[in-house]
């Protein structure tokens, strides 16, 4: 009985990698083939990649958890600097683009 219920968990966890990993894709694909009408519109589709495999992979980590998956969190945690660097860059230029407006 726990044996089967540890391969149900195992099956259901390799269905939410595979999912995460195609809506990652299918955001990448978004990303490559979306028109921007403004100035800033490409700049915020590719802000919202890092957030969303962050956000994902979240879910992922608490809905998951044991030793089996601690490269979930390693990997949460990476990508939690990234994105809250890639934002800070974001801010950074913004304010800079303000700067050089006047």
């Amino acid at each position: 009985m726990d044996n089967s219920g540890e391969v149900e968990k195992q099956k259901n966890s390799n269905l939410s990698i595979a999912l995460i990993a195609l809506n990652f894709i299918l955001m990448l694909v978004l990303s490559t083939t979306f028109q921007p009408s403004g100035e800033f519109d490409g700049a915020l589709v590719l802000l919202i990649l890092p957030f969303s495999a962050t956000i994902l992979l979240g879910g992922y980590i608490y809905t998951y958890r044991g030793k089996g998956y601690r490269w979930a969190k390693i990997l949460f945690i990476v990508l939690l600097v990234i994105s809250i660097i890639f934002m800070g860059i974001f801010w950074y230029a913004w304010q800079l683009g303000h700067a050089f407006k006047n």
